[in-house]
């Protein structure tokens, strides 16, 4: 299904000019906002003549592939436009809305019973606030999380963590474990959104694919997600002139999370990117200089194999990581000609003499340049040299859908 967002074809490829659209009889400042959004002056009557008044609200069913013909019947079934993305999302028509919606079902919920092979246990439509103890007190931290209903497997993963609190739960409750929590944040993504790509089985490694192949930058995947489009109608309305900025106010016009739901993309420094480690405090290397050096090298070196393609050598515990690293890189095209990836340091903050915390950016440059800045990573000394921590490594390598192997195997 393709999604247009003036849900039609124009007879001349665009919006006429302001003079065209004051003569037919629009405002100006009307005019204006129908072709931001890149309508044409008939498709306007046609949307104006179906009751939606401007242009926003004409592109926000048009991501829906609601055209407008079809806008009256969708919300005579009681279905506005933000719930008629969400069906969009999941591949659903109207018809079948409608009658999911006759029997209290939403689109994630018909989704999940007709998908229970993909669909992971999540508390569907279950708020991450207002739970309440039985003795009538608010629950906090741990126990408010426990008493969550969070599947168990996903809740371990943050008791094992110690990640508790209410960035958490806004996670979990979407069936997203607290490895993948960090990796969709990353991309930018809100809970709730990448709950339904996790609900229809998709990994950040996939969605990661899927958008660069398509030659959406880095930086306008959550956008483009947010406001309910694929990659192959994302690609389709940036060659039309429709812009991320576009993608982010209609993605804005959702606001299904409170705003302390959300991830927020705060500095490295100042961001609690995961869940609190018990951390060995104590003073620095002695040649904190020189161990700051050789940490850099390192992080320069954690994409960078043995000759035989096996190891990492920068990685503690690499021994076996080669063929993860030859996987991500066929699988986002760096093995082809004029690809390249490089790591860099950015901050390195001891935590004793013998760890560090790592701030990071990689930069993959070639046909999709790409850049993932502000990724949270560790160093440790292993004998006499410091290197990348396995942990870190194999975290980054799940932003490409790839798997470490156990450490001995």
């Amino acid at each position: 299904m393709q999604t247009r967002i003036d849900a039609s074809e124009p007879d001349d490829g665009g919006p006429e000019d302001l003079g065209h659209w004051l003569t037919a009889g629009f405002a100006a400042e009307e005019a204006e906002i129908w072709r931001r959004w890149r309508f044409s002056i008939a498709q306007a009557r046609s949307w104006k003549s179906a009751g939606v008044d401007d242009g926003l609200q004409a592109a926000q069913w048009s991501t829906a592939a609601v055209a407008p013909d079809t806008v009256t019947a969708w919300r005579a079934a009681g279905i506005d436009a933000v719930e008629a993305v969400r069906w969009h999302e999941f591949g659903y028509g109207l018809e079948l809305a409608r009658s999911e919606r006759q029997q209290g079902r939403g689109p994630d919920q018909t989704f999940a019973l007709s998908h229970p092979q993909t669909a992971v246990t999540r508390n569907i439509g279950r708020s991450s606030g207002g739970l309440v103890l039985a003795s009538g007190g608010r629950a906090t931290g741990m126990r408010r999380f426990l008493e969550s209903g969070v599947d168990h497997m996903i809740m371990r993963s943050y008791l094992q963590c110690q990640w508790t609190d209410e960035s958490a739960l806004a996670w979990a409750t979407h069936g997203i474990d607290a490895g993948g929590a960090y990796t969709w944040h990353e991309l930018g993504l809100t809970p709730s959104e990448a709950g339904r790509l996790v609900l229809q089985g998709r990994s950040a490694g996939e969605v990661v694919g899927e958008w660069w192949g398509a030659g959406i930058p880095f930086g306008e995947f959550a956008d483009w997600l947010g406001a309910g489009l694929s990659a192959a109608e994302a690609a389709e309305q940036r060659a039309r002139g429709i812009t991320a900025e576009h993608a982010a106010a209609l993605r804005a016009l959702r606001q299904e999370e409170p705003e302390a739901a959300r991830p927020g993309r705060q500095p490295a420094a100042s961001r609690r990117l995961g869940p609190p480690v018990t951390e060995r405090r104590g003073p620095p290397p002695a040649d904190e200089q020189g161990a700051r050096a050789q940490i850099c090298a390192a992080f320069s070196a954690m994409l960078t194999p043995d000759e035989a393609g096996v190891t990492i050598p920068s990685v503690d515990g690499g021994d076996n990581l080669g063929d993860c690293l030859a996987e991500a890189a066929l699988r986002h095209g760096v093995m082809a000609a004029g690809t390249s990836a490089t790591v860099h340091a950015d901050l390195v903050q001891f935590i004793n003499a013998r760890e560090a915390w790592v701030t990071y950016s990689v930069t993959i440059a070639g046909r999709h340049s790409m850049q993932l800045g502000d990724r949270a990573g560790r160093a440790v000394l292993a004998g006499d040299e410091w290197k990348v921590t396995r942990d870190t490594f194999c975290q980054f390598m799940q932003i490409a859908g790839v798997q470490c192997p156990p450490r001995n195997a």
